[in-house]
C-alpha cells in the first residue's frame, strides 16, 4: 500500500547547503501538453462544455502553435533553463516544437502521454505499457531517457512511483508539499521528490485566482522573495508551474519577463532543472 512521505518538520532539518552559497534554488517547469480534442481540459471559460467543444480547446491549442515561441525565445533571451514536462504524444503530434526544444537544451521530464488521460483507475499492466511508451517516445525525440517525472493532473495510482522506480525514473514532481527535495522511500528502493507547485503555477494564479498579468508577477516575486529571506538559514527550492497557453499569451508574456528578471537579478540564486538539483542532492556534500 502506497504511504505518504514521512513527515519531518523544515525546522528539525540539517542546514541544506545549496551551490556557491544559493540561499533558492529556482527551477522552471513549463509544461508543453496535448489535450485530446472531444474531452473536457483546462479551461478559461468552463461554462463553455458542449459537444464538440472548440473555444477551450482552441484556447489551449494556442499554446503549441504559438505561446510556446514566444516562451522558447523569451528564455533564451534570459538565459534562464527550462526543465519542460513534456507528453509523450508531443513527440508524433508536434515534431517542430520537440526540434526547439532539443536546439535550445531544454531538460525534459516526462509527462504522461497526454493531459487528457491520468493514471488513476490504470491497471497494473496498463500503467507499466503507459510509462514505458512515454519514455521511450521521449528518449526516441531527444536522444536522451528522461530522469524526471510529472504525472498529468497529479493522477496516480498506488504503483506509481514503484512503476515509475523500475522504469529508471530518479526524481518526481508530484509531491508539492515542502521547500527542500527530499527521499521518497519506496519498496523497491527510492526516488527524490523536489518541490513542484500548485500556488506558484500560471493556472492557479491566473485561471483561479484570475489575477491580472501584473498580480501574476507580483505574486512570483512575492514567493521567491519570501523562500530568498527563507533561505538565509536553510537552503530552499522554487518551483515555477507554467504552460504555453497561459503565460505564452501576449497580455501576459511582459509580465512573465519582469518577475523572471526579478529572480535573476537576486544575488545567491540557483537557477537550475530538475536534474540539476538531483545531481546536487545525490551529493552527500551539500548537508551540514
Amino acid at each position: 500500500m502506497m504511504l505518504p512521505p514521512t513527515f519531518q518538520a523544515i525546522t528539525q532539518r540539517p542546514v541544506l547547503k545549496l551551490p556557491d552559497n544559493a540561499r533558492v534554488a529556482v527551477w522552471v517547469v513549463m509544461n508543453i501538453e496535448h489535450f485530446t480534442f472531444g474531452k473536457l481540459g483546462t479551461a478559461i471559460q468552463p461554462h463553455l462544455n458542449s459537444y464538440p467543444e472548440i473555444a477551450n480547446y482552441g484556447w489551449r491549442d494556442y499554446g503549441n502553435r504559438v505561446g510556446i515561441w514566444r516562451l522558447f525565445e523569451l528564455f533564451a533571451e534570459l538565459d534562464i533553463p527550462v526543465t519542460a514536462a513534456v507528453n509523450g504524444e508531443i513527440c508524433g503530434l508536434y515534431p517542430e516544437i520537440i526540434a526547439a526544444i532539443n536546439h535550445y537544451g531544454w531538460e525534459v521530464m516526462a509527462h504522461g502521454m497526454n493531459n487528457s488521460t491520468g493514471h488513476s483507475g490504470m491497471d497494473k499492466e496498463t500503467e507499466i505499457e503507459t510509462i514505458n511508451k512515454t519514455l521511450n517516445l521521449l528518449h526516441q525525440a531527444t536522444g536522451k531517457l528522461p530522469k524526471g517525472w510529472l504525472t498529468p493532473g497529479f493522477s496516480i495510482t498506488e504503483s506509481t512511483f514503484e512503476l515509475l522506480h523500475t522504469a529508471g525514473i530518479i526524481y518526481t514532481a508530484d509531491w508539492v508539499n515542502d521547500d527542500q527535495p527530499y527521499w521518497y522511500s519506496l519498496s523497491n528502493g527510492r526516488l527524490l521528490a523536489i518541490p513542484y507547485t500548485i500556488e506558484a503555477n500560471d493556472i492557479s494564479l491566473c485561471l483561479s485566482n484570475r489575477f491580472s498579468g501584473a498580480e501574476f508577477a507580483q505574486a512570483i516575486e512575492d514567493q521567491f522573495d519570501q523562500l530568498w529571506q527563507d533561505g538565509e538559514s536553510q537552503g530552499r527550492i522554487m518551483a515555477i508551474g507554467l504552460h504555453p497557453f497561459i503565460v505564452g499569451q501576449p497580455l501576459r508574456l511582459k509580465y512573465l519577463k519582469q518577475c523572471l528578471l526579478h529572480i535573476k537579478n537576486q544575488p545567491n540564486t540557483w537557477l537550475t532543472t530538475g536534474e540539476g538539483i538531483y545531481e546536487w542532492m545525490n551529493n552527500p556534500s551539500q548537508i551540514n
